[in-house]
């Protein structure tokens, strides 16, 4: 057996020649004379054990045991000092500087030997230690590619006889649970490479999965798991200690709770886009090598393989029966569908109709534009038809620029209306590239059982029938001859449409428009009537949506600025005093380059100032094409003409559209202002409407006031005017001579409450409101008293109220619901409610929140509810 070998370190001649006479029959000796020698040695003739002096130039003793314990190549030889120090404290730094023995010079050489001989033999001994550990290692590093090979194998096996994602992955992860040994193994399919969707997961519960880990959705909280960090760099991330690293710690903490020391996320990437992650738990620390991590990726490249070769299966078989280009179905697809719409109606005994649409001049477009704006744009129809009637009828792209819609008559539906409304859905501009484009289509209908009774006939006659709109210049055409008649009825309308124009049937009415500081008439709004020689005065609902729709709207335009002016020039002639009249644009008209000069015209022609007339404009109007529009609104500015923006809040509502634009005036709609007493989220939208406005300087009107509560509420919110049926609705125009000619206005008085601790009662119990009543008589209150809960916000809207008292059990609404629904229209007012025991528990919730300050229990102690109404009063601050 080879000697072992033993390097000397001393720096006196005599020690080292001591020790080789000591040692050198038995062992293979070097010397060192100082430490850097030393560390030079250990590296070139690697000793089994080191003599080392403490005392040395340069390095001693201690700090070179300190560099071969850090060094992984000596940190297991063992070290002896041999030193003349003596002292106990010289033996413990020995010690913690890591030697295993200290020998005292001078030596003796049977202490020498059998030191040196001890020691050489726990050297062997730990070396036969760490050779078998390493031996365990081995075997079970051998069984772990073992288990990881099956895993493949039978993976592989999966991915051949499996065509489904779903199924797939479930296989994937039941194998890697019962097969491969893993703890834990899951698998989720990328959303846009942002989130995760579970596909499929063993060996944990799918609730605890998704509450616990794919929670995280946002970028913050996916930079916490490993999923996260495999999303974002597309790379194998391993962690072989949950317990040393925060890099994903929600990912970590999960796996340590449950019993897992070792955590692997694995990426599924195709075509450099990553598809997928699977995420494998094991139970000991340091599980994963680098071996077993190049096969697991290898397994994962597998999986995403596989992944994409069903989904490109799917994609073929889709391909089969959809359109490449929107997706919608095909001709093969829409028929089948068609045949089992007949089937079943049929047997229901409904009506079956079916649409083709053809885009008009598209060809001229696409020529014009090039074909990748021409496909853009039959994108956007597909998506606008999907979205806006896939819930009533099926949608096919059956043509080049042709697509064909069918669908049971139930429900309601009516064709006719269905195809104005999709009409009217494809003549909004298209905006492809920066530009605003307009594409027209033309309908044909057919309707089962009156016109065919199979699918193929239904669908020619539709044909038939388009080819029939197109020939006719018809924005639609059925085939049956009985509902053509409708069409002629709606052409006959539009005939009369046009003669109305030429025998001067129009006739304008006004609705004031009232100053809510002064009580004043400041201005109108002119609204168009048709007064028919037959049928009466027709509503402009009646007749406006198909005078746009034939672009008749321009030429009825043009009539209402010049009757606008003429008006205002009469009553100037009569002496009345003339205020600002708002004209309603239609999004034609706006489009129509002559607009401006129309109105200059008029206002020239009838000797007026442009100051006089103000041009409302609706928001959808304004943002079919916002920077056209914000070009021609500011020419009108710069005219003198006043700009009102109509029906805000019903469109984008956007303080940012709204600050681009030189309005004068923002409208409030009348579907804010109905319930703005009663309906929180109303109030609170007209208030955040005013706030905008003013902070833009521009003044707001509320339009649809019919209500002294709604006109008080407002005008409490600094809303400058309105306009409804409170004050008047829309008159004549003599009538509205004489109005102006009277002075009518509204006696907007200051507030009568004021100075006055003004008491609300809700109660409809009229013994309880009578006790209620008696307890506070001669209190000095203003008491005023309400029924049930809408009433009582009625009341509220009207007065100043500092303290309301409610009962719990009151009509409409209970007395939480009522205080809760005053807290958010009336924040300063203190709220006081009246409840038994068995109601407390939403009492209490609404106290927590802030909505009531106190609650008293029935049946109350007079003392106290004087002493809780009066401390109301006493902590009651006026809104600032």
């Amino acid at each position: 057996m080879s000697k072992c070998s033993i390097l000397i370190v001393d720096d006196d001649p005599t020690s080292l020649a001591r020790l080789q006479q000591i040692l050198s029959n038995d062992y293979n000796l070097t010397f060192a004379r100082n430490g850097t020698e030393c560390l030079a040695d250990v590296k070139k003739h690697h000793p089994n054990l080191i003599l080392m002096d403490i005392e040395m130039p340069g390095l001693n003793g201690y700090t070179l045991c300190r560099l071969l314990k850090n060094d992984p190549l000596t940190e297991n030889t063992p070290v002896i000092f041999i030193s003349a120090l003596q002292e106990i404290g010289d033996e413990a730094a020995g010690f913690s500087s890591g030697c295993v023995d200290y020998i005292i010079k001078p030596v003796s050489p049977s202490l020498v030997k059998a030191r040196v001989a001890t020691h050489l033999s726990l050297v062997r001994a730990t070396m036969l230690e760490r050779y078998v550990k390493q031996l365990e290692i081995e075997k079970a590093k051998t069984a772990r590619l073992t288990r990881i090979l099956a895993v493949m194998s039978d993976t592989n096996s999966a991915i051949v006889r499996i065509r489904a994602p779903q199924e797939l992955t479930e296989e994937a992860c039941r194998i890697a649970v019962d097969h491969g040994g893993f703890g834990v193994a899951w698998i989720g399919l990328a959303d846009e490479g942002v989130a995760l969707n579970l596909a499929a997961c063993q060996g944990i519960d799918p609730g605890q999965l998704l509450t616990s880990l794919l929670a995280a959705t946002d970028k913050p909280s996916l930079r916490t798991t490993i999923h996260g960090h495999v999303l974002s760099t597309q790379e194998a991330i391993v962690c072989n200690d949950v317990r040393t690293t925060m890099d994903y710690a929600l990912t970590c903490r999960d796996a340590e709770a449950r019993g897992y020391l070792s955590i692997i996320g694995l990426p599924f990437v195709n075509n450099e886009k990553i598809i997928g992650v699977m995420v494998l738990y094991a139970r000991e620390a340091d599980y994963f090598d680098d071996e077993e991590i190049k096969l697991l990726k290898e397994l994962a490249g597998d999986i995403s393989f596989a992944l994409q070769a069903i989904e490109s299966e799917k994609r073929a078989n889709f391909l089969a029966y959809n359109d490449a280009l929107t997706s919608l179905p095909n001709t093969a697809l829409f028929l089948d569908r068609l045949g089992q719409l007949i089937q079943a109606a049929e047997r229901s005994g409904n009506n079956v109709f079916v649409i083709m649409l053809n885009l008009d001049r598209f060809k001229q477009l696409n020529d014009a534009l090039g074909r990748h704006v021409g496909d853009q744009v039959l994108r956007i129809i597909a998506k606008r038809l999907v979205d806006e009637f896939s819930d009533r009828c099926t949608v096919a792209r059956v043509g080049a620029d042709n697509f064909g819609l069918a669908g049971d008559l139930v429900g309601g539906i009516d064709v006719s209306t269905l195809c104005d409304q999709i009409v009217t859905s494809l003549n909004e501009p298209f905006i492809v590239d920066g530009k605003n484009l307009e594409v027209f289509a033309r309908l044909g209908v057919s309707l089962h059982p009156a016109d065919a009774a199979s699918a193929e006939s239904l669908f020619k006659n539709a044909e038939a029938a388009l080819k029939q709109a197109k020939s006719f210049k018809a924005r639609y055409s059925f085939y049956s001859a009985d509902i053509n008649a409708q069409i002629a009825e709606k052409m006959a309308l539009e005939n009369m449409l046009k003669s109305a124009l030429e025998l001067n049937q129009f006739v304008l009415h006004y609705q004031p428009k009232v100053d809510l500081r002064t009580g004043q008439i400041v201005g109108a709004e002119a609204l168009i009537r048709w007064q028919h020689p037959d049928r009466g005065l027709i509503s402009p609902m009646d007749f406006i949506p198909l005078a746009e729709e034939t672009g008749l709207i321009v030429q009825i335009g043009e009539w209402v600025i010049r009757t606008v002016c003429a008006q205002q020039a009469t009553w100037r002639r009569d002496g009345i005093p003339i205020l600002p009249v708002a004209l309603n644009l239609s999004a034609l008209q706006f489009r129509d380059g002559d607009l401006l000069y129309i109105l200059s015209k008029a206002i020239s022609d009838h000797d007026m100032v442009a100051g006089m007339v103000e041009l409302e404009l609706t928001e959808s109007l304004v943002m079919q094409n916002p920077e056209a529009a914000g070009e021609a609104m500011r020419a009108f500015r710069n005219f003198g003409f006043k700009l009102s923006l109509d029906d805000f809040g019903t469109g984008y509502s956007s303080l940012a559209h709204l600050k681009r634009f030189p309005f004068n005036t923002v409208k409030i709609d009348r579907a804010f202002v109905t319930d703005i007493t009663q309906n929180p989220e109303d109030a609170a939208i007209a208030s955040a409407i005013i706030g905008m406005a003013h902070s833009l300087s521009m003044n707001v009107i509320a339009e649809g006031v019919e209500t002294e509560g709604q006109l008080k509420f407002l005008r409490n919110k600094q809303c400058d005017q309105m306009q409804g049926y409170f004050f008047s609705r829309a008159i004549q125009a003599d009538d509205f001579g004489l109005m102006l000619r009277d002075g009518k206005h509204i006696d907007l008085q200051s507030d009568p409450d004021a100075g006055q601790q003004v008491l609300l009662i809700v109660d409809d119990d009229k013994s309880t409101m009578s006790s209620l009543l008696l307890c506070l008589r001669g209190q000095g209150y203003n008491i005023l008293q309400a029924s049930d809960g809408t009433e009582g916000l009625e009341i509220l809207a009207k007065n100043t109220v500092q303290v309301v008292v409610c009962s719990q059990r009151i009509a409409t609404i209970d007395g939480v619901n009522f205080l809760t629904t005053a807290a958010k229209l009336y924040p300063d007012s203190m709220r006081i409610i009246l409840s038994g025991y068995t109601e407390l528990r939403s009492v209490l919730d609404a106290v927590n929140r802030g909505e009531i300050y106190r609650f008293l229990t029935i049946p109350w102690n007079e003392e106290q509810l004087r002493e809780n109404i009066h401390d109301a009063f006493r902590r009651y601050r006026p809104p600032k």
